[in-house]
């Protein structure tokens, strides 16, 4: 074999190499939904019995509390979209022992706020039945969190 033969084998076998690496470099990207736990914070005075979005159940959050509990799963789409919104149920009544009776139910179409990280789902009730639902791999006090603090019970708060 001359040389010339010779360096044009190793050359084309130096790129089919190449390209079969390449080939299989990894796996494809998977555009498949993101799964999300479901962690809840409660910034009002009223204690949460349960609450739902999108018909998954995120448990129940007392007054100023939260973070403390995880539920699975939520489903949600890997790249953000202006469109993106939940249906926000939930259940409350008074945290005061002498307080209101009865339950009373909530439910809101809620807009997920953009992110551009997977994470969890941290659904903030905020006063006024405002809710924030905010996927990130963060939680309140975590640098770079967007969302709200985490609840703290006002110094005259009994309960």
């Amino acid at each position: 074999m001359n040389l010339f033969k010779i360096c044009s084998f190793k050359v084309f076998g130096a790129v089919l190499l190449f390209v079969v690496l390449v080939g299989c470099n990894g796996e494809e990207q998977d555009n498949g939904p993101a799964t999300a736990s479901i962690i809840g914070y409660n910034n009002t005075e009223h204690y949460i019995h349960r609450f739902f979005v999108d018909e998954s159940w995120g448990g129940n959050v007392r007054a100023y509390s939260g973070g403390g509990g995880v539920v699975c799963c939520i489903s949600y789409p890997r790249e953000w979209s202006s469109d993106l919104a939940a249906v926000v149920r939930w259940s409350t009544s008074s945290s005061i022992p002498d307080g209101p009776r009865g339950v009373t139910w909530h439910e809101k179409i809620v807009p997920i706020e953009s992110y551009d990280q997977l994470g969890n789902l941290n659904v903030h009730f905020l006063p006024g039945n405002q809710v924030r639902l905010i996927i990130s791999p963060g939680s309140p006090g975590f640098p770079g969190y967007r969302g709200p603090d985490a609840p703290v019970k006002p110094i005259d708060w009994p309960y």
